[in-house]
């Protein structure tokens, strides 16, 4: 659950939302705003946060926030 905690932290400063609206069944693009820059800049700060590959077109498929920590999470654990 910290990866969770992590992400959602992310989420709530880069596209400034309450800390209530990023819930794991949160649509990035749908419920949270996501547009294709904050995409970017939250590959950019996820790879470097946990040194791992991820592509914009990696978050572009993912649906929900809990489908963003599984990708985390597998990409942590192929390391």
């Amino acid at each position: 659950m910290e990866i969770f905690s992590e992400i959602k932290e992310i989420l709530v400063k880069e596209l400034a939302l309450d800390e209530e609206a990023v819930v794991p069944e949160a649509h990035l693009q749908d419920d949270l705003g996501a547009d294709s820059l904050a995409l970017l800049n939250l590959t950019e700060l996820i790879g470097k946060r946990y040194d791992i590959g991820i592509t914009g077109d990696d978050l572009v498929e993912i649906n929900s926030v809990s489908e963003l920590v599984q990708l985390i999470e597998s990409r942590i654990s192929s390391k």
